[in-house]
């Protein structure tokens, strides 16, 4: 019974931040880098493998933007993935409880919430370089960047849908079982 009570906080809270971070008008804020950007997309959102359209966009950003993705980066960025990690890593817990995998392919899912934490700290870390540098290229920054971007993603994805996948099969067998 701890188990789901922590669960179900865990996903209260990352639903609460994940929520006011893309719908909520705040510094640091997604509509507030919008606004401050000049309707600028942020570099994760949609990543771009050309290192001249990643310094297009910076540059587009103009100062007030860039200055706005610094702070959401080291603020609300970082806040964002820790608010998520519990509700994910017990997600993933609670799914392979009884999947009966061995303990390197269990150890392996459990990582995938801290896989996609440590790929969006990356991330950041290096949005923020780019920023601090700029309009200096960073050249392996940017090369880098929106392989990051991709590894966060598809772990942060491999992160429910996993889970997802073992309750639905899990359902399925007891459901063929009945």
């Amino acid at each position: 019974m701890k188990t789901r009570t922590a669960f179900v906080s865990a996903l209260l809270v990352a639903f609460v931040v994940v929520f006011a971070v893309h719908a909520i008008d705040f510094r640091g804020s997604v509509r507030d880098f919008e606004k401050a950007s000049g309707g600028g997309v942020l570099l994760d959102v949609k990543p771009s493998f050309a290192e001249d359209e990643i310094y297009r966009r910076l540059d587009a950003y103009g100062p007030a933007g860039r200055s706005n993705y610094a702070f959401r980066n080291v603020t609300v960025d970082v806040l964002l993935p820790f608010a998520v990690l519990p509700a994910l890593f017990l997600l993933m817990l609670h799914a392979t409880r009884e999947v009966s995998a061995n303990r390197k392919t269990r150890g392996l899912l459990l990582s995938l919430p801290f896989v996609y934490v440590a790929f969006d700290l990356a991330e950041n870390g290096t949005v923020l370089a780019l920023l601090a540098h700029f309009p200096e290229r960073l050249h392996i920054g940017a090369a880098i960047l929106p392989y990051l971007t991709v590894v966060k993603r598809a772990a942060s994805l491999l992160a429910i849908a996993v889970p997802l996948m073992i309750f639905g099969a899990r359902y399925v067998r007891r459901a063929i079982h009945r």
